[in-house]
């Protein structure tokens, strides 16, 4: 057992996790990490994705570990334009950073995990594992992604809030 997973399963002694600091250092790690500029890209128009789902707790850690990295697996094989895709352990819920190079690239995502796409029989697994709290997003995108999300919770039976905060300015790099 590692030091963080230790921690992780202390209940008693786990401390109360502020969302909007958790969202703040996320994103401050995200461009602090991506500061090499002599091999980096600019991405002008990213979307950045953050899902907060209700661990079920009949599941293990072990389970969410193995359950995460195989859907985290599925997507960095099969959408070559999603640039992250990471689960975080925050107590009783884990959130999910989603990171795409722009709104097309999270229209795919979308596609995917509605009925007949390639990731909805792995989507209606997840549930066995965790639920969909609410979904925040922001960066890049327009009116086509708000209204595509929106089609797209109503076919797939989401019911939880989607909060959208759009760019006013600034930069994201990905090292390539």
């Amino acid at each position: 057992m590692t030091l963080g997973g230790f921690f992780c399963n202390l209940p008693s002694i786990q401390p109360k996790i502020n969302m909007k600091k958790i969202i703040f250092s996320l994103l401050l790690g995200s461009l602090i990490s991506s500061c090499d500029k002599s091999n980096s890209k600019e991405i002008p128009n990213e979307v950045i994705v953050i899902v907060e789902l209700i661990k079920n707790k009949d599941k293990s850690i072990e389970e969410l570990k193995e359950f995460t990295k195989r859907y985290s697996d599925y997507v960095k094989s099969t959408e070559s334009n999603t640039l992250g895709w990471t689960y975080h352990d925050a107590g009783d819920k884990i959130l999910l950073i989603e990171r795409y190079e722009d709104e097309d690239a999270n229209i795919i995502t979308a596609t995917n995990i509605s009925p007949g796409g390639n990731r909805y029989k792995l989507l209606q697994e997840s549930f066995d594992y965790y639920s969909l709290e609410k979904v925040i997003v922001i960066g890049g995108f327009t009116q086509k992604l708000i209204d595509f999300n929106k089609m797209t919770a109503e076919k797939v039976g989401f019911t939880a809030p989607f909060t959208y905060y759009p760019l006013i300015s600034g930069y994201s790099r990905n090292l390539k």
